[in-house]
């Protein structure tokens, strides 16, 4: 399997979630 994804975040507590939230609407593909 074959994952892709421009941005990695590690943590999903408030801020990696945060963060997450912000690239994708950025345009960036994330993996949280």
């Amino acid at each position: 399997m074959h994952v892709r994804a421009d941005v990695v975040v590690i943590g999903s507590g408030p801020g990696g979630a945060t963060l997450a939230r912000e690239l994708a609407r950025a345009g960036k593909r994330v993996l949280l």
